[in-house]
Formats: structure tokens, sequence, C-alpha cells
């Protein structure tokens, strides 16, 4: 809606400083055929509505200047209205913000579970190799020795050793 009354306004401005710029351009005696055509003053107005304005086309008269004025100001209107229903699109109501963050939050927790096990993983392997080649290293009061002494006796040692690889 927005973009069709943007359009509109275009059409009628620059018809609007069409009337006004007519009889000065088409004053023989003035060499200056800047609006000589609609197209030019769709192009005065569209680049006075986004208020970039080169310069290489500029109103004569004063009604064309009030014309391109009242188009700067309406096209600031417009633009802005127009940057906010594109804002409005790409932005994410409640529900999707919340979901979004569930989302990362789950994949920071998988990411932590997966470190922890691997850290378990690499850990049990260096404790079993550790009990199997160094005769000195003892159970002592390492709660975690002795739940792996008692998994080596209730599943055996091959069957550790594999499991923790």
């Amino acid at each position: 809606m927005a973009v069709i009354l943007f359009s509109v306004s275009i059409i009628i401005l620059a018809q609007i400083l069409r009337i006004f710029e007519l009889p000065y351009e088409d004053n023989r005696n003035i060499n200056a055929p800047d609006l000589q055509d609609f197209g030019s003053a769709i192009w005065l107005i569209v680049i006075t509505s986004t208020t970039v304005g080169y310069g290489d086309i500029y109103p004569h008269t004063i009604g064309g200047q009030i014309t391109c004025i009242i188009a700067a100001f309406w096209g600031t209107f417009i633009v802005s209205l127009l940057v906010l229903i594109i804002s409005q699109v790409f932005t994410l109501e409640d529900k999707e913000a919340k979901a979004i963050s569930y989302i990362k939050k789950s994949r920071t927790a998988a990411t932590a579970i997966g470190q922890a096990f691997k850290f378990y993983l690499y850990k049990k392997k260096f404790y079993l190799h550790k009990l199997k080649t160094d005769p000195k290293f003892g159970l002592g009061s390492s709660s975690y020795l002795k739940m792996l002494t008692l998994q080596i006796k209730t599943y055996g040692k091959n069957n550790c050793i594999s499991k923790g690889s």
C-alpha cells in the first residue's frame, strides 16, 4: 500500500510540477529545457522525494519550487514509512525470538554435555592406561578409581578398555 501511495504521489506531484514549469520552459527566449517531458518531472520528484538531490534538473518558477519543497517533506515521510514497514517484516515476534533463544541454549547445552562426555572418556582411558602400566599407581581414596575398578571386575578389563576408547 505504501509503494502504491508513493508511486501515485510521484505521478501527481510530477504533473503539478509540469503545470508550473511548462510556461517557463516553453518561453523561446530562455534556453533551459530541463522539464520539457514528463519523465524529467518524475525524475526531479523522485530525486527530491528521496532527498538525494543531484541538482541536474531544478525548478525555475516559484510554483515549481514550492512543489519540490512539498515533495521533499512528503517523500521523507513516505520513505520513512517504507523503511518502517520493511523493518517490521524482518522483526521477530516474541514467540519466534523465544524459539531462537531456546534453540541457542539447547545447542550450547548439547555442546557442553558432549565436551563433558569426551572429557570423561579421555579421563577413563588415561586412568586405565595408568593402572595397566604403572604398578605404583594405586586406588587410594579416589572414588573414580574405585568405580573404575568395580567396572573392571564386573565387565572385565577388555570391555572397559574398548568402551573407553
